[in-house]
């Protein structure tokens, strides 16, 4: 049986209590913050740096992100910040979490589960848009605060409908796994039309006269269709909620079954 990553993760955290090998990694980031409160006066604080990498992220995308760059950005020096993350992992965690905090769950959960799961969808994409460096992140659990309540929040809008603990996880999986996927392919595109120089206008000019030659041989039929008759520049958010309700369609006949 293949265990889903959450539930590795939680039988894991379950048995914190044996004894700890001499080997074994650091207290995550969260754990650490509880005891920056003790000692000096500080004139730094995770918040501040966090705060920092995120904005250089958002200016220069994720690999301009260094302790030595968010050091210059606070007229600071890169040891003070090493008092407070103790490793580049540790910054992109924080950073990771600050942003799931704009998520707007306001409301969450109403009581409609296809509502809910839908809104966050398009909340979970919005935030991708806004901070695309984002979208490499995420594939672990982590125990920020802003994560577990986006998780809590995201389950509870799943709760009452009978469902074991499990199938509510598929649910809301399976509508931010699609999201994610579709919003790494918006933001592929536009990262592409930076790398190339072309936008998607320009590349079809560039691609145009080997397709159509491909095409004269008449054995793509399909990829015809879709030159010929598909709509050549689709609004990506009317595509987004079609292709959303679809997924939650499939969901809704899940849950009937």
């Amino acid at each position: 049986m293949q265990l889903d990553v959450y539930t590795v993760f939680f039988l894991t955290a379950s048995d914190s209590g044996s004894t700890a090998m001499a080997d074994d990694p650091p207290p995550v980031i969260w754990a650490r913050l509880s005891s920056q409160g003790r000692g000096p006066v500080r004139t730094l604080d995770h918040e501040a740096i966090t705060a920092a990498a995120v904005a250089l992220a958002d200016a220069d995308g994720i690999d301009a992100v260094s302790m030595r760059k968010v050091a210059a950005r606070m007229d600071s020096s890169p040891m003070a910040l090493y008092r407070h993350v103790g490793t580049k992992d540790d910054l992109t965690e924080l950073m990771y979490d600050a942003v799931l905090g704009e998520l707007d769950l306001t409301g969450i959960p109403s009581g409609g589960w296809r509502d809910d799961l839908a809104r966050l969808a398009r909340e979970i994409r919005r935030v991708h848009h806004a901070h695309p460096w984002i979208a490499g992140f995420g594939h672990r659990p982590t125990l920020g605060p802003h994560h577990t309540r986006f998780v809590e929040a995201g389950l509870a809008c799943v709760d009452g409908l009978g469902l074991d603990i499990d199938a509510m996880m598929d649910l809301l999986s399976t509508a931010l796994q699609f999201t994610r996927g579709f919003v790494q392919q918006e933001l592929g595109e536009a990262e592409e039309q930076r790398r190339t120089g072309l936008d998607f206008a320009a590349y079809q000019r560039r691609t145009g006269p080997y397709l159509a030659r491909l095409l004269e041989e008449g054995e793509l039929p399909y990829l015809n269709r879709l030159v010929v008759e598909a709509e050549d520049f689709p609004d990506q958010d009317v595509v987004f909620e079609r292709r959303l309700a679809m997924v939650l369609d499939g969901l809704a006949a899940r849950i009937d079954r």
